[in-house]
């Protein structure tokens, strides 16, 4: 890649988390990096756009800003508010924790990337997939860096690229070689929620989500089987979500109805 880039670089752990730190220093050296990321953690929020309430812009360092908003409220921002320069691309993460499978449509991390990619700029999210470990951010943005500058030309508009980078353990030196890259299917994800539930007055309840317990559905391709084998996953994203096996069946019984 010959150009310089212009990157919004946002997520959904906000503006001070470790993994956004970690990938504004090594972005930085090829490119021109703006971030823009919520007050405040959001994750878990999706695509939540805020179309009524009046957003927070405060500017916290040198092409820094934090956002009372959700990750999408912070690309919209970043593209519309005519306070920031147009991006030629969308980084958002590193997450803190995996997104495989369904869990793209609930984080905000990949949904900040998503609303890049519906506005035809090029999105990338990526996430360190392990939980309740220490995440090594350094090595995940370090390879993202010689992954996105390899590849740039390649990384289409209207694409979410959802990156997954595995738990290498505390073996992994700086120089060490970086895990076998995967090209993978999003992947089905299983969930089995527990919630807390408190009786209140007649006809009331406070209830909380307590745990959620994570699986998968086994699939040799997909995300998750990946990332368990010890492989950075990245999964192409279509924002074009209607299933076209599924309309060619209702549209030829309709047919076959009205002969």
């Amino acid at each position: 890649m010959s150009q310089k880039l212009r990157i919004l670089l946002t997520n959904d752990d906000g503006y001070d988390a470790e993994g956004l730190i970690a990938l504004e220093q090594v972005l930085a050296t090829h490119g021109e990096v703006w971030v823009i990321a919520p007050d405040r953690e959001r994750s878990a929020t999706s695509n939540h756009i805020s179309i009524r309430e009046t957003l927070d812009l405060k500017e916290v360092g040198e092409r820094r800003y934090s956002l009372s908003g959700y990750p999408a409220d912070c690309a919209n921002v970043g593209f519309y508010s005519g306070v920031f320069p147009e991006f030629d691309l969308v980084v958002s993460g590193i997450n803190h924790g995996p997104n495989l499978g369904d869990d793209v449509h609930y984080c905000g991390t990949v949904a900040a990337a998503r609303h890049g990619a519906v506005h035809h700029v090029r999105g990338i999210a990526i996430s360190y997939a392990a939980y309740g470990v220490e995440a090594n951010m350094d090595r995940a943005a370090k390879w993202l860096e010689a992954w996105l500058f390899d590849h740039y030309e390649d990384v289409a508009p209207g694409i979410v690229y959802n990156i997954n980078y595995p738990h290498e353990g505390g073996d992994a030196s700086a120089d060490a070689p970086f895990p076998e890259v995967r090209y993978t299917y999003q992947g089905k994800r299983t969930y089995r929620d527990e919630y807390q539930v408190e009786p209140g007055s007649a006809g009331e309840w406070q209830v909380r989500l307590k745990e959620t317990e994570f699986g998968h559905v086994k699939d040799a391709h997909s995300a998750s089987e990946a990332v368990v084998a010890g492989h950075i996953s990245i999964s192409p994203l279509s924002i074009f979500t209607t299933d076209r096996r599924e309309l060619r069946k209702w549209f030829h019984r309709a047919r076959r109805k009205k002969s």
